[in-house]
């Protein structure tokens, strides 16, 4: 017998398939398992009731109920073939709701509940289910651009308009069922008691009254409190927030009344502070009229007349009225400002003589701006003369400009037969150029242009004696930027400095934007895509009067004037301030190196000129042992593309003052060596110079630091620079950056080349990042040196991503860190905004309602050069966005307070429309948009001229209206016209 008895053999005797209650189950006996089976007993399918109801209930029955597994298919075959015939006899009836009612009664309180998160899943209809619905794949190629497939973006709005709980919308719904048991169940509920409603219940309006309640009592406790009133102030932007998900209107008016109140109410208790009235002052320009703005703050004026803050805001509102800004009308307030800020002075000369300062670096911008450059020069002119003991004829400069050849180019312009626009804007552009010196009285009559010949009385009112003498280096940095000379480096302590960090109104020209492409702070990596920034730019004749930018027949004129007054200003300072004035000086001429670089039309005559005016300013006898200016001039040979000599130059400096730097006592001369040091090794690594060969070069300069050679003279090196960062480690930094403007320092290049050591022998950036940051983070106190080390942070970073591409997290994280504290660090900006242009989904963030001036300008600058590598590479779909985007970035800066009155934001929103081709779409309302917030601007109509040419008479109207400088004369320009 077999061992299973389905296998065997031996069949049954009798088998009867009709009868599946007699089947035999001996078979399924097995000796070593016995386990009783049980048979259930199947329903007869072959009688049927009549009735409906029975057919029913036998239909429940098939579904529900299982049949043995020894039942034969056959036999249940032939039975429900019975059951289909029987099935279509069947008669349709109507379903009976009543018959089918549920006989239980539900134990729920509530059947419905809000859909506070909009779950799209309540509005679904059952469909096919994935494997039945048909699939297509639709591709889109276009000129080799595979486009990415975006979904739909449909506003889904069900019953109301907005979220309330924006936050709890990005949380996804958990929808785990989770088996708790029930001492569980009992802690969440009493949790639950103790918390009270969860987050996305919670009554945001109870929260917002007691946070309230909280401000104001802590503000009765402590009245005195500005910083508490601030942030009670902008407390009420998150209000207005909370309002604007409830009202349909805007709730921007009720904001700046809640604010101007709250800030009235701090003022009678804290009336010396200028934050706060700043904030006053600002609250009311949005809310009132400017000509009745303009009397409540001449009403203030009169009673605190010395307070700055009131004169600044007093003259902006003037200035920046459409109506009311005239060039005498604002020039005699600042008159005004000047007589009584001179009166106070004698009181307190330092403080005092710092407003008097401001205010008339203000007033100078403001004449630049008008087109007034023969007034601003000679306000210059008088105030240095005055200030530095200087001899009345040593700023006494003419203007090497021969009149009659700057006759027969106007005559070339007027007979080229151009449109009317263009002739007036091409005779202009040439004029300005070449006037900036007042001319003299015989002159006067070739000239034929009265506003040409200045007068020392003409600005008398704006020459005042400067008592405190370390003043005079800051009018001799104000002097210079006047004259269009940029910063260099432009880092965020200088701004703050000189009290540029809010001037928000005092760029129009691009020579303000040349530090990001050459920011002058150890750079190593990314040359190439910082010039791309500017490319466009450069070429956009962004430039206003006299410049050294481009080439023109006036460029060398005007670079020899800025020279002589480099030289002059240098000459009459102490020697630690005139060493920082020619390092300005030395670093400019590089910065024009670079420049000419890219010029269709180079002239080696520049070169040979520069060199050798290098050499002879080099070969004086107070120059020869100043390792900067050493220092300077071999980075101006690296730029002309001679790095032999570069190194020789730096190498010959380290020997001349004994290379081993604590040899050396004077800690200015000490300071310099290590400069010369980090230079020699930030050259060495330059991604434009590298070579692997340079490793073991650098090594042999570190190890010039330490006397006498042996063997481990490498572990020498790193003891000696480890010992300078242990000691900075220990002790807090001394703050020593106001007289050392465009200066090393000694603690940030000992740090620096320890770092580069580090980086060199063990080629381990992570330990070079940390310590970097470790001394960032001490130095916290001292934001001139902190700024530097963020800088040589960046820079550090960036080579490595460039030669490795890793640690780009690493750059990003550096880069927000630094730029939250020191927002207006060109260096920081520039390696930004290269990021930002290359980023993959590229977004604009323009809901900020706050932005700072140069993060705009650095932003605008990122999205130009995107759309500068997409339109190289073809994509023309996302030039097309990207340039959508910049337009309302344009229009979003337009409304912002900070950025909507500056003159240079502006120029920039029209040439991306003449690049475009978008004057006619967008030419005339920009034009007028602009006037709105700058009228005092010359610039912006000279390019208004060109974005709306059929406007070009009501610019020239308004011009002449406003007083601005128009060298078309009035007859030559009836002559135009006509």
């Amino acid at each position: 017998m077999s061992l299973f008895p389905a296998y065997s053999n031996d069949t049954p005797e009798s088998t009867s398939y009709g009868k599946p209650d007699k089947i035999s189950v001996e078979w399924l006996s097995n000796s070593s398992f016995q386990t009783p089976v049980e048979l259930r007993k199947e329903p007869d399918l072959s009688v049927y009731s009549s009735s409906d109801e029975s057919l029913h209930d036998v239909e429940k029955q098939i579904q529900h109920e299982t049949t043995s597994v020894d039942v034969k298919r056959h036999a249940r075959s032939k039975e429900l073939k019975t059951y289909k015939v029987q099935k279509t006899n069947r008669r349709k009836h109507k379903y009976d709701d009543k018959q089918h009612k549920s006989g239980y009664k539900q134990n729920v309180r509530n059947v419905y509940f809000e859909d506070k998160l909009r779950d799209k899943g309540n509005n679904n209809i059952d469909t096919f289910c994935s494997r039945v619905r048909p699939l297509y794949d639709i591709s889109e190629k276009y000129i080799g651009f595979v486009k990415h497939k975006q979904p739909k973006k449909k506003k889904f709005h069900r019953y109301y308009i907005k979220n309330i709980d924006s936050i709890e919308a990005l949380q996804k719904k958990d929808t785990i069922i989770k088996k708790t048991n029930v001492k569980e169940s009992s802690k969440q509920d009493k949790e639950i008691d103790n918390e009270g409603l969860p987050s996305w219940c919670k009554n945001l309006e109870q929260e917002q009254k007691s946070k309230t309640r909280e401000y104001n009592e802590q503000l009765i406790k402590n009245p005195h409190n500005v910083e508490l009133w601030l942030q009670y102030i902008n407390f009420q932007d998150i209000l207005a927030n909370y309002q604007r998900h409830q009202l349909s209107k805007d709730t921007y008016r009720s904001t700046i009344l809640k604010k101007l109140s709250i800030v009235e109410k701090a003022l009678e208790k804290n009336g010396n502070s200028n934050k706060l009235l700043q904030l006053k002052l600002h609250f009311m320009s949005e809310l009132t009229p400017s000509d009745e703005l303009s009397n409540q703050l001449n009403a203030l004026v009169n009673k605190d007349s010395g307070n700055i803050v009131l004169w600044q805001h007093f003259i902006m509102v003037t200035q920046a009225s459409v109506a009311m800004c005239t060039v005498p009308r604002v020039l005699d307030l600042y008159s005004r400002c000047f007589s009584v800020l001179r009166q106070r002075s004698r009181t307190n000369p330092s403080l005092y003589d710092a407003q008097l300062l401001q205010m008339l670096h203000q007033c100078l911008t403001f004449l630049r701006h008008t087109g007034l450059w023969e007034q601003m020069w000679e306000t210059i002119r008088l105030n240095l003369n005055l200030n530095l003991n200087l001899d009345k004829t040593s700023l006494f400069l003419q203007g090497s400009i021969d009149e009659k050849k700057l006759i027969g180019m106007e005559e070339m312009i007027l007979m080229s037969r151009l449109p009317l626009n263009q002739l007036w804007q091409r005779t202009e552009s040439l004029r300005e150029n070449y006037h900036w010196i007042s001319v003299s009285r015989d002159e006067l009559e070739l000239v034929g242009d009265s506003r040409r010949f200045v007068l020392p009385e003409d600005v008398a009112d704006f020459v005042h004696p400067i008592l405190s003498c370390n003043s005079n280096f800051q009018m001799a940095i104000y002097s210079l930027l006047c004259l269009k000379v940029p910063l260099l480096p432009c880092r965020d302590y200088y701004l703050k400095e000189l009290s540029l960090k809010d001037f928000h109104w005092g760029v129009e020209s691009l020579e303000a934007l040349l530090p990001f492409m050459y920011p002058m702070a150890g750079e190593m990596a990314g040359h190439d895509q910082r010039k791309e920034l500017l490319r466009d730019i450069l070429e956009g004749r962004l430039t206003s009067g006299p410049q050294y930018v481009k080439f023109h027949p006036a460029q060398e004129p005007y670079l020899d004037f800025v020279r002589k007054i480099f030289q002059t200003i240098a000459e009459s300072l102490p020697s630690l301030q005139r060493t920082s004035i020619y390092v300005w000086w030395l670093r400019l001429e590089r910065l024009l190196v670079s420049l000419g670089k890219d010029e269709p039309l180079k002239h080696d005559n520049k070169g040979k000129k520069l060199r050798t005016t290098l050499k002879e300013f080099l070969k004086k006898d107070e120059n020869r042992n100043n390792l900067y200016f050493y220092k300077e001039y071999a980075l101006i040979e690296l730029e002309m593309g001679r790095f032999g000599n570069c190194v020789n130059i730096l190498e010959t400096a380290i020997q001349s003052q004994g290379a081993c730097p604590d040899a050396i006592t004077n800690l200015c001369e000490k300071a310099a060596l290590f400069s010369v040091y980090r230079t020699f090794i930030e050259t060495l690594l330059d991604a434009k110079t590298y070579d692997e060969s340079h490793r073991q070069w650098i090594l042999k300069v570190f190890g010039q630091m330490i006397p006498g050679e042996s063997a481990n003279q490498d572990s020498l090196v790193e003891a000696y620079l480890h010992k300078h960062v242990h000691d900075f480690l220990q002790t807090a930094p001394d703050e020593n950056g106001k007289d050392t403007f465009f200066l090393s320092n000694l603690e940030c290049d000992a740090i620096v080349c320890y770092a580069y050591f580090l980086y060199i022998k063990n080629d381990d950036i992570q330990s070079v990042v940390e310590i970097l940051r470790s001394c960032t983070e001490h130095s916290k106190d001292c934001p001139y040196l902190q700024e530097m080390l963020y800088e040589s942070q960046i820079a550090i970073l960036q080579l490595h991503y460039e030669r490795k591409h890793s640690l780009q997290n690493a750059l990003k994280e550096t880069l927000s860190g630094a730029l939250s504290i020191y927002p207006n660090n060109f260096y920081a900006l520039s390696v930004f905004a290269v990021i930002e242009s290359e980023l993959p989904t590229w977004r604009l963030n323009s809901r900020g309602t706050e932005i700072g001036i140069w993060r705009a300008v650095a932003m605008c600058l990122a999205a130009r050069r995107r759309i500068g590598l997409l339109t190289k590479f073809d994509y023309l779909d996302s030039v097309t966005a990207t340039l959508n985007k910049l337009l309302s970035f344009h229009l979003t800066l337009s409304k912002i307070p900070s950025t909507r009155c500056c003159p240079l934001l502006w120029r920039l929103y029209m040439l991306l429309l003449r690049e475009h081709n978008l004057c006619e779409k967008k030419g005339e309302e920009i034009y007028h948009e602009s006037v709105m917030q700058c009228p005092w601007a010359r610039s912006i109509y000279i390019d208004a001229a060109e974005v709306a040419p059929q406007l070009l008479t009501q610019i020239q109207d308004v011009i002449r209206e406003k007083e601005l400088r128009m060298h078309v004369t009035p007859e030559e320009l009836d002559i135009l016209r006509g």
